[in-house]
C-alpha cells in the first residue's frame, strides 16, 4: 500500500506553497482546483505554464496571462 499523495505548488518568486497552504487550512483539494471558467475572480493564482482556466486549451501565458 502506498501512502496518500499530497499536492504542492511552489511559487518561484515568493517560495509560497499555494496548494499546501490551502490544504493545511482545511480546504479540500477539489475546492482549490475548482474554478469558474467565466469568472476570473475565482481563478486565484495561476502559474504561467499552466493551462488557462478559461477553457481555450492554451497556456495561461499565451491567453489571459498576456494581459496580467
Amino acid at each position: 500500500d502506498l501512502p496518500d499523495m499530497e499536492v504542492h505548488h511552489l511559487d518561484a518568486l515568493t517560495g509560497d506553497d499555494d496548494f499546501g497552504d490551502a490544504l493545511a487550512a482545511g480546504v479540500a483539494a477539489a475546492a482549490v482546483a475548482a474554478v469558474n471558467p467565466i469568472d476570473q475572480k475565482t481563478w486565484g493564482k495561476i502559474a504561467r505554464n499552466d493551462t488557462c482556466p478559461c477553457g481555450s486549451g492554451k497556456k495561461y501565458k499565451h491567453c489571459h496571462g498576456t494581459f496580467a
